[in-house]
C-alpha cells in the first residue's frame, strides 16, 4: 500500500472506543522563547486524568535546563492535529499522545522514536527508580515493535464482566469467576424480565469499530475465530466466527436492551447504574461510575474475568493512552521529552497523584501493577479483577490460531478503522434481521479480502 493512502486512512480513524476515551491537545512554545531553556511541547486530551497531569506538572515538575509546555484541547481536534503532525513530519509537538492502534502503525512508518536507546543510557539508579518491570506487560507490548518500546503507557483499560449481585441473589444465580459465553447467555436469559423492566444483559450495540466492535471482536477471539490466516486470506466464513456472530445476536435479542443499535457505552452505563440490568460486559474503566455516589448499584456489583469459549485466556480487550517522542524534533528536546515521560509514567507520579487527590480519580489506572497496591485502589471492589484481567492479556497473541496481525479488539492495520466500522454495520443489520447471517458473513469476508488485496497484504 502506498504511504499516502495510509495517511488518509489514519486521519479518519479516531472515533475510539471505550468508556469515554480520551486523547490529545496542542502546544506552541519554542526553546528560544525562554532564555535558552529547552521547552518541550505536549498535546493532551481534555479529560480528568490529563487535566490532572497538566496541573501536577505545572506545580511539581522540575528539570534542569528544560520545561514542559502543556495544553489541553478537545480530543477530536487534537487527534486530527497529531495525525497530521506525525504524517507530515511536523515539529509543533515534541511528545505525541497515542494509543496502541497508532503505535503499531506509526512505529512502522517511522513516526515515533525508538525508546530503547534512551533506556540504555539510564544509570543503574535511574533504571531501578523507574522499574520497567512494574509496568503492566500487556500495555508495554501494545506499544512495541519487534520487542522495542516506542511509547510509555500513561493510563489504560481492559475489559471484564460486571454483574448486579442483588439481581443474581434474587434469582438464585451464581456468576462463575471465569465464565464462558454460553454461561453468560444462560444467566442473562434467567435474569431477563421485560415485564418488570429488567434487562438480562447489556453490551454496546451502536455500529462503529470502537463501539459494538470492541466487545464483538473479543467475542470472536474467545470463540477461536480470527479475521485472517497467515497468508492474509480472510477467515470470517468459519464455524468459529459464525458462532460468535450468533451469540452476540442471541444475547442482545433474547436478553438485551430495547433499541439495541442506539446503545453506546454511555447508555449501557446508565442502564447498569439504574439497577435494572443483570450483566454488563465492557471496559474496566467503567467500574468506577458504577460504584459512585448516586449509582443504584453502588456496592452491589460483582466482577468476573471476560468470558471465554474455545480460547481460555486473552479474551479481554486492551487500550491505553501513551506518551511517545516525535522523531523529527531536536536531540535536546528528545532528551527532555524522555525525562518528562519517565516522570509522568513513574510510580512516584502515581503516588503523588493519590496524595494530591485521595479519591484516586486523578490517578492513571492500568499502567502499573503497583498502582493496585495503593490504598486508594486496593480497597476498590473492582481492583483485584482489573489487575487480574490486565496481567493475563497479551496484545501480541490475540487469537487461538496464528495470525499475521496484533490487536485484541481490533486489527492493528491502518485499514481496520474503516473496515471494522463497515463490519459492525453488517453486524447491526444482522442483529435486527435486515440481512441473514449468511449475507452478513459473506459481505464481511469479501470486505476483509478486499482490504488485504488493496493494502498489498495478499500476494
Amino acid at each position: 500500500m502506498k504511504k499516502f493512502a495510509k495517511i488518509l486512512v489514519l486521519a479518519a480513524v479516531f472515533t475510539l472506543l471505550f468508556t469515554g476515551a480520551h486523547m490529545f491537545a496542542q502546544g506552541g512554545a519554542d526553546s528560544a522563547a525562554d532564555g535558552g531553556k529547552v521547552v518541550v511541547n505536549i498535546a493532551l486530551p481534555n479529560n480528568p486524568i490529563s487535566q490532572a497531569l497538566e496541573k501536577i506538572a505545572r506545580d511539581q515538575y522540575e528539570a534542569e535546563g528544560a520545561e514542559v509546555n502543556i495544553a489541553v484541547l478537545p480530543e477530536n481536534d487534537l487527534r486530527q492535529k497529531l495525525t497530521t503532525e506525525a504524517s507530515t513530519g511536523g515539529t509543533t509537538y515534541d511528545i505525541f499522545v497515542i494509543g496502541p492502534y497508532e503505535a503499531a502503525n506509526w512505529a512502522k512508518f517511522g513516526w515515533l522514536e525508538n525508546l530503547e536507546p534512551y533506556f540504555e543510557e539510564l544509570s543503574a539508579a535511574d533504571a531501578s527508580w523507574y522499574d520497567r518491570a512494574d509496568l503492566i506487560q500487556g500495555m508495554v507490548g501494545s506499544l512495541s515493535l519487534d520487542g522495542d518500546s516506542y511509547a510509555l503507557p500513561f493510563y489504560g483499560e481492559s475489559s471484564f464482566i460486571m454483574y448486579n449481585m442483588e439481581l443474581f441473589e434474587k434469582n438464585g444465580l451464581t456468576m462463575p469467576a471465569e465464565p464462558t459465553w454460553d454461561e453468560i447467555y444462560e444467566l442473562a436469559k434467567a435474569i431477563h424480565d421485560p415485564a418488570n423492566g429488567i434487562v438480562g444483559m447489556t453490551m454496546r450495540g451502536a455500529p462503529g469499530w470502537g463501539m459494538s466492535g470492541a466487545p464483538f471482536v473479543t467475542m470472536v477471539n474467545a470463540f477461536g475465530g480470527r479475521f485472517y490466516d497467515m497468508d492474509w486470506n480472510a477467515t470470517v466464513d468459519t464455524p468459529e466466527q459464525r458462532a460468535a456472530w450468533e451469540m452476540y445476536k442471541k444475547i442482545l435479542r433474547e436478553a438485551g436492551q430495547n433499541d439495541i443499535l442506539s446503545y453506546t457505552y454511555n447508555e449501557c452505563i446508565a442502564l447498569m447504574q439504574s439497577g435494572n440490568c443483570g450483566i454488563y460486559y465492557d471496559a474496566t474503566s467503567i467500574a468506577p461510575p458504577l460504584e459512585s455516589e448516586g449509582s443504584a448499584v453502588k456496592g452491589k456489583v460483582g466482577y468476573a474475568l471476560p468470558p471465554h469459549q474455545k480460547m481460555q485466556t486473552n479474551t479481554a480487550w486492551l487500550w491505553n493512552w501513551a506518551l511517545g517522542i516525535n522523531p523529527n524534533t531536536t536531540d535536546a528536546k528528545k532528551e527532555a521529552a524522555f525525562d518528562f515521560m519517565l516522570w509522568a509514567t513513574s510510580k512516584d507520579y502515581i503516588k503523588m497523584s493519590v496524595e494530591l487527590d485521595p479519591t484516586g480519580s486523578s490517578t492513571p489506572p492500568a499502567s502499573r501493577s503497583s498502582t493496585y497496591l495503593l490504598d486508594a485502589y486496593k480497597s476498590a471492589p473492582y481492583a483485584e479483577m482489573t489487575l487480574k484481567t490486565l496481567e493475563s492479556t497479551d496484545f501480541t497473541k490475540p487469537t487461538l490460531e496464528p495470525v499475521p496481525y496484533v490487536g485484541l479488539q481490533y486489527i492493528a492495520i491502518p485499514e481496520f478503522a474503516d473496515a471494522g466500522t463497515k463490519m459492525t454495520q453488517y453486524l447491526a443489520d444482522y442483529v435486527v434481521d435486515k440481512i441473514s447471517l449468511d449475507e452478513a458473513i459473506k459481505k464481511t469476508n469479501d470486505l476483509f479480502n478486499q482490504v488485504a488485496k488493496d493494502g498489498g497484504y495478499q500476494d
